[in-house]
């Protein structure tokens, strides 16, 4: 019996001696090597859309000027630029030594990790992210996601990593400990410049209880912190892990025990003042400010908006959102203000011996080389080591600080308190205090 569609057992051909099955096809030459036991086709009516190849126009490949704006406004700004400053890097390369940077071969490849390596400039993260950035920025920008290969580049950087660590350390910020923090926001309260000590001492309470990265901190806006009587209800939108756009709700409770480093109280004290000059609600919270207190955008010739031709634009040609993004300070901007009041601070108590700052609860103003490596980073360590002395669960502190539960950069910041709570020698010690300070 037969129908439309017959289809035939497979055959064997000779292919150097071994036995390969041939294309399997119908009477009417239609390719069924994809169908199984359970493919159910009805005589006279079209294959199925998965077994038929599609006919494209040139319209299924073409996208609107305008959903091409979309597409470009979904990358995170930050990352889109850190991303186009490493391209750049490895464009300059390829071109002062006559390679093709896209597509790079895999050679290619090799030989710009290598020159990283040895430049003794790079240390291994920064080599393993610039390694990221250009074979992701291949995959984006090449016809069929094509990349250079990847396993002999992936050996090297893990063996320069097992060789850089072997003297050396990973640059971090030291912790901001609270007694840091009354030192930094008491050097805002001398600030006689007129909102700037108000912003920065805001901007320092809250970067230390919302343990939040630089520029999460630039990207709030007014309406994304909401104040209440007994604390702050806080929206981040910028939230590095949150890939699908979705928004972390936080909520910072008031400090009646420390007034001068209650974020509430500060935060109201700095839009008090913002209030004064008019800043809008629906731009950046923390703003930059002129010598005379007024409000500053960003607007430089490396920030200025640019025509599709690369042209720049007027003043009048620039559009509302993108006046929006230009009041966001940069991310520079926050480690800058966090850096500078570290530097004062420690003038404060620099009279003081180290020991005396050891026993005075300071760890990013212990000494000038601390003070040196401070970073914004530091708010984010500070803020979290306090909650983990305090024997705050690590899965909350996660979740407040965005790490992934398993974080070995958060649990980094955590290993200090764990070794000295657990260490023998600090048991022992602690027994014995108790031993003394028992009534005989």
């Amino acid at each position: 019996m037969s129908t439309e569609l017959d289809i035939v057992e497979g055959e064997f051909v000779d292919v150097d001696g071994r036995p390969v099955p041939a294309a399997r096809t119908g009477r009417h030459g239609i390719d069924v090597s994809g169908f199984d036991r359970d493919t159910v086709l009805v005589a006279g009516r079209p294959l199925p859309a998965a077994f038929a190849a599609p006919q494209y126009a040139a319209g299924d490949f073409v996208i609107s000027e305008e959903i091409a704006r979309l597409l470009s406004e979904s990358r995170v700004p930050n990352t889109e630029r850190n991303h186009r400053a490493r391209i750049r890097v490895f464009e300059r390369w390829c071109a002062e030594r006559g390679r093709v940077a896209l597509p790079c071969t895999t050679a290619t490849l090799i030989e710009y990790v290598g020159w990283m390596i040895l430049s003794d400039v790079y240390d291994p993260n920064t080599v393993s992210d610039y390694h990221s950035t250009v074979v992701t920025w291949q995959e984006r920008e090449t016809p069929g996601n094509t990349r250079p290969g990847t396993i002999q580049t992936g050996k090297m950087i893990a063996a320069f990593r097992r060789k850089w660590s072997a003297t050396k350390t990973e640059k971090q910020s030291p912790a901001i400990l609270e007694a840091d923090l009354e030192e930094m926001v008491a050097d805002c309260d001398r600030d006689h410049r007129q909102g700037i000590g108000r912003r920065d001492a805001a901007m320092l309470t809250m970067g230390w209880h919302l343990l939040s990265r630089r520029i999460e901190l630039a990207r709030l806006v007014p309406v994304h912190a909401e104040l209440h009587t007994d604390g702050i209800a806080v929206r981040l939108v910028a939230r590095k892990t949150r890939k699908d756009g979705s928004v972390f709700e936080a909520w910072i409770p008031a400090r009646d025990d420390a007034p001068h480093l209650c974020p509430a109280r500060r935060l109201r004290a700095w839009l008090e003042y913002a209030r004064t000059v008019r800043m809008p609600l629906d731009r950046a919270l923390f703003r930059a400010l002129n010598k005379a207190g007024q409000l500053q955008v960003r607007l430089t010739p490396q920030t200025r908006p640019r025509h599709p031709d690369g042209q720049p634009k007027a003043d009048h040609e620039i559009a509302v959102e993108e006046w929006v993004e230009l009041s966001y300070l940069s991310g520079d901007a926050v480690n800058a203000v966090v850096k500078a009041r570290a530097r004062n601070a420690y003038r404060s108590v620099a009279d003081l011996s180290e020991q005396q700052r050891v026993e005075s609860g300071y760890n990013a103003l212990l000494h000038e080389d601390t003070v040196k490596a401070v970073t914004a980073h530091g708010l984010r360590a500070g803020g979290a080591s306090a909650l983990r002395e305090a024997d705050v669960p690590e899965d909350q502190i996660a979740e407040m600080g965005d790490w992934r539960k398993d974080s070995a950069a958060m649990r980094r910041y955590f290993r200090r308190i764990r070794v000295r709570k657990q260490n023998p020698w600090a048991v022992a010690r602690a027994g014995r205090m108790q031993e003394r300070a028992a009534p005989l």
